[in-house]
């Protein structure tokens, strides 16, 4: 790896030169031409600043804190895969921590590893993609000037958030099984206490009113979104009798939907004849599921995007906004949903 004296050596300069031009330093007055070939010897030997050095002068790690509920979320990996580009594209690090692996070894543990993640000057900043509608740490990180932004998520008195629209996106998935004649149009939520899970059944409960169709309250359950709570809430739907069954359900979460399908395929329910069914949130395996699953594409990597222009805002010490990300949603329909052989 170069150093700063083969930069100085290349350019022809003092090292002290080259240190207060590359770092910007106003204060060096230098002709133009020192500065463009102290700028050029730099590409040309493709000399990175040591980021230790440089944290000790500005205080700043150049790097970000992420904390996903867990790495098994298939229906965050947009959201992630957008947080990394634009964390890329500003010289930024991402050290992603798992909230639910720490918590369910001890919840005091957990708090002192986000805490020492701040204090410690491990990271600037946090983006949070864990917290429920009334978060105790998140609401303690905050008062403490903590800079952070939640993903996904939205908090009870604290500014700086992005989500996207997710009534809209239920909206879309109820009426797609309405297209295809479903009037009998069930709901597998999220059983956790966030703004997320509320709004998706929200936008649920409109849609359905929307489009003149009844909510029986049988017809709602609510699972973790896992594979687990899938089948665990497919399980009292199906306690039903079959007349008295949703012939379209609409599950809140990507694994929660193959839990769905899982548990539909093992009582012998045929997917889409018999029940067809559309998740919140694409990714590319729900196109090798069986039968290949229908899904609601949210703008979610444009929202990890967001959360990172956000982030570095409030390191910067600017007010915490929160945003909306309204890029219509998509249905992408495949093999699970179709007109029902049920009445």
């Amino acid at each position: 790896m170069a150093t700063l004296k083969d930069v100085a050596r290349l350019a022809e300069v003092d090292p002290s030169t080259v240190s207060r031009v590359l770092r910007g330093d106003p204060s060096q007055a230098v002709r133009p031409a020192t500065r463009d070939r102290i700028v050029a010897a730099a590409g040309t030997l493709r000399y990175r600043p040591n980021a230790l050095a440089r944290g000790l002068r500005t205080r700043r790690t150049d790097t970000i804190g992420l904390i996903i509920p867990s790495l098994e979320n298939v229906g965050f990996t947009e959201v992630t895969h957008g947080i990394q580009a634009a964390a890329a594209d500003a010289g930024k690090l991402v050290v992603v921590v798992e909230a639910e692996a720490l918590m369910s070894a001890d919840e005091t543990a957990a708090e002192e590893a986000y805490w020492r993640l701040v204090t410690d000057g491990r990271v600037d900043g946090l983006i949070v993609a864990f917290a429920t509608v009334d978060d105790h740490i998140v609401t303690q990180l905050h008062e403490r000037g903590t800079p952070l932004v939640l993903v996904n998520r939205r908090t009870a008195g604290i500014h700086g958030s992005v989500v996207v629209d997710d009534e809209r996106g239920s909206d879309f998935a109820v009426r797609h099984l309405a297209a295809l004649g479903h009037t009998r149009i069930g709901y597998v939520g999220i059983d956790a206490d966030t703004d997320t899970a509320r709004r998706r059944q929200h936008g649920y409960r409109e849609a359905m009113s929307s489009a003149g169709l009844a909510v029986h309250e049988a017809w709602l359950t609510v699972g973790t979104p896992t594979i687990a709570g899938g089948r665990s809430a497919t399980r009292t739907l199906l306690g039903h009798a079959l007349d008295q069954r949703p012939t379209g359900l609409f599950v809140a979460s990507l694994l929660g939907a193959i839990g769905v399908l899982a548990e539909l395929r093992a009582a012998d329910v045929g997917v889409p004849s018999d029940t067809s069914v559309i998740a919140f949130n694409d990714h590319e395996l729900a196109e090798y599921l069986d039968p290949p699953l229908t899904t609601v594409r949210m703008p979610n990597f444009r929202m990890g995007q967001e959360a990172v222009r956000l982030l570095l805002e409030a390191i910067d010490g600017e007010d915490g906004r929160d945003v909306m990300i309204d890029d219509r949603p998509q249905v992408i329909a495949r093999r699970s949903t179709g007109p029902t052989d049920r009445v």
